[in-house]
């Protein structure tokens, strides 16, 4: 069975929607949040495979946001479409390039084996190298800083995608970071063994959950989820 990181951590986002996703493989519905993602990944990578230069990603944004961004983008019913804009606008007048780093993959499709029943299948956003051949993987990232407790949660993403990295370049990335955009923010974390362990137990811990699991409960605590974020917002019985 393929599972993607994605797939595992819907499932105690909300079973409920997991399975309407995954098992009864309803379609849902988009959202202005995922849509503002999508573009500037998309002008990242196509900045890293040098189909754009520099002098062309604040117009390549601009134009792209009014294209992309189809609604207001509200949290609350407060508007921040216009913050988002000024953000990317900030993001890209001021960037120069991977951190001094050597692109040598964006995104990278990949799939590698958790055990001999499960493999792990995902997109890395960016492979680099710093000036001493020390891999680095990147996700691009549209939110804010993580706390202490989401960085190790989410790190187990990167955790997970350095197995696939090792497995083609022959060695682990030398650090594992997440550039969130929005902030003009570099989170670098240090490659831990240990933290790598954790990840993979976590991967196959959890599919043992989905596997096992019989009543996928709905999951309403999360008001930003069920209202912003939920594939199935409109027509949730729960919600």
């Amino acid at each position: 069975m393929q599972y993607s990181f994605s797939k595992l951590t819907s499932f105690y986002e909300c079973p409920y929607a997991f399975y309407r996703n995954y098992q009864k493989k309803e379609i849902g519905i988009d959202n202005q949040f995922a849509s503002y993602g999508i573009l500037v990944h998309s002008i990242l990578e196509r900045y890293a495979k040098g189909e754009l230069s520099l002098n062309q990603l604040v117009d390549e944004f601009s134009n792209g946001f009014e294209m992309s961004i189809s609604e207001p983008i509200v949290m609350f019913g407060r508007d921040l479409t216009q913050s988002y804009f000024d953000k990317g606008v900030d993001f890209f007048s001021n960037f120069n390039g991977f951190w001094g780093l050597k692109p040598l993959e964006s995104e990278y499709q990949f799939e590698t084996k958790l055990d001999k029943d499960n493999s792990l299948i995902g997109i890395i956003d960016l492979v680099a190298k710093d000036d001493d051949d020390n891999l680095i993987i990147i996700d691009h990232k549209s939110s804010s800083k993580f706390s202490k407790k989401e960085l190790k949660e989410k790190a187990r993403q990167l955790y997970l995608y350095s197995k696939a990295v090792k497995e083609k370049y022959g060695k682990f990335p030398k650090e594992v970071w997440f550039n969130h955009f929005k902030n003009s923010y570099i989170e670098k974390i240090k490659f831990s063994d240990s933290d790598y362990e954790e990840a993979i137990s976590w991967a196959l811990e959890t599919i043992n959950k989905i596997e096992s699991c019989i009543d996928f409960e709905p999951n309403n605590t999360d008001k930003f989820m069920c209202d912003y974020l939920c594939d199935y917002r409109e027509n949730c019985e729960y919600k």
